[in-house]
């Protein structure tokens, strides 16, 4: 699995775990710019994640952390 599809995966499951839906990010991002992330269309900037990461109440690092994760299939 390439890692732009492992966050992609990573953010989603974070995400619905929290109830969030995409609107939720309307203060760091477009609702069509998650929906691109999620889908693994685009890889967001640091800047961008650490938004985004503050949104879901993660660290930036958890959400990387997760994705690398995801990648190697250790979450299941």
């Amino acid at each position: 699995m390439k890692l732009n599809d492992s966050v992609a995966k990573a953010l989603q499951k974070i995400r619905l775990t929290q109830g969030l839906t995409q609107e939720d990010f309307s203060d760091v991002s477009s609702r069509t710019y998650i929906s691109t992330l999620e889908r693994g269309l685009k890889s967001p900037t640091i800047e961008k994640l650490d938004s985004i990461a503050r949104t879901l109440s993660v660290s930036p690092v958890t959400l990387i952390v997760f994705a690398y994760s995801i990648q190697e299939g250790m979450d299941r």
